[in-house]
């Protein structure tokens, strides 16, 4: 009895650990899978100060492409916009292009990113007004 008792402790052990490993067991690309029906995501926050329902504000708006991929971040504080973001992708859903702009719409900063076998191989930052601010470069070494 204690040998089937110490078994089907062991078999529901085992259980839960798969339940709370799995989804750290996604690639990205599953991941990105999940989500490629997803268009949007917005997210409401509703504060409860002195005994007030309080105003629901926006705190975050997520926009998606059709592969997954986000396309705009746009973060608020206050009910103004704070932080906001713009993507691109290539076809094999490289993030190619990344711009942030301040909150009237103008750009801030372009971020460019190159690629050679899906690996970035470099990043260049421009100003709002395409002045090169900085460059990275990536090398790889492999076995």
């Amino acid at each position: 009895m204690n040998r089937l008792n110490k078994n089907g402790n062991m078999k529901k052990f085992a259980f839960v650990l798969m339940i709370m490993v799995w989804p750290f067991l996604l690639t990205a690309q599953e991941k990105k899978a999940i989500n490629n029906k997803l268009k949007s995501v917005t997210v409401y926050e509703q504060k409860f100060e002195k005994g007030d329902a309080g105003k629901v504000l926006v705190e975050s708006v997520t926009k998606y492409d059709q592969a997954g991929n986000i396309i705009e971040e746009i973060e608020y504080k206050q009910a103004k916009v704070d932080k906001h973001f713009l993507y691109k992708y290539d076809a094999a859903n490289n993030k190619i292009q990344e711009t942030e702009l301040d909150p009237a719409g103008k750009k801030i900063k372009v971020s460019e990113y190159r690629y050679a076998n899906n690996l970035k191989t470099e990043k260049t930052v421009y100003d709002g007004n395409g002045q090169v601010l900085s460059k990275k470069t990536y090398k790889y070494e492999t076995y």
